[in-house]
């Protein structure tokens, strides 16, 4: 036989909200789920996103691709650089070219030796993907670097840079560090 009190108990105890108390309390197992532990390569880095594109545009498997670093010609010229040949003002389209069939270059940062260049804006297709300072510090006479956010600029897009200077220059060194990912053999062979 069940004491009444109990029922008292358990009537003030629900009416407080507090029934739970008296409920049995169920446990489930934690069971992993195998078929999520199996998951795809997901690229973080520009290098990983620009090789992953590389595969899948060109369909060549990971150990037919090269990559290097960007040099001059990933951008349709000859050396580092640049004709700025207007002050205060954009020069636009120091560079402006496609980026050639089976290339994928990735653009991580700037080094910079010159005095007249200020300010880089950088196009990929119809967008402008980055936009930032390189001004000369005066007294600094060696070459700065600047890290960027990474900009992945994929085969056959058009990619166009601006250069902002204070001063005509036809020898300043505007130089693009990053990789570019291509098929082995177009540029380095095995």
């Amino acid at each position: 036989m069940v004491d009444k009190n109990v029922y008292v108990v358990a009537a003030i105890l629900g009416a407080l909200g507090l029934a739970f108390l008296f409920k049995k309390k169920v446990t489930t197992p934690i069971v992993p789920d195998v078929t999520a532990a199996v998951s795809e390569f997901i690229p973080t880095t520009c290098q990983e996103r620009a090789i992953q594109l590389a595969i899948q545009q060109t369909g060549l498997p990971r150990e037919q691709l090269v990559v290097r670093s960007l040099i001059p010609s990933d951008f349709g010229l000859t050396t580092w650089s640049l004709n700025l040949s207007s002050a205060n003002a954009w020069n636009s389209g120091v560079i402006n070219t496609n980026i050639a069939d089976n290339r994928f270059c990735c653009i991580t940062g700037i080094s910079y030796a010159g005095t007249a260049a200020e300010q880089v804006r950088i196009r990929v297709g119809s967008s402008t993907v980055a936009q930032f300072s390189i001004q000369h510090v005066t007294g600094i006479t060696t070459t700065h670097h600047i890290d960027i956010t990474p900009i992945l600029a994929q085969q056959n897009l058009p990619i166009q840079t601006d250069i902002y200077a204070s001063a005509i220059s036809a020898t300043d060194e505007v130089i693009f560090e990053g990789i570019t990912v291509e098929p082995v053999g177009l540029l380095i062979s095995p």
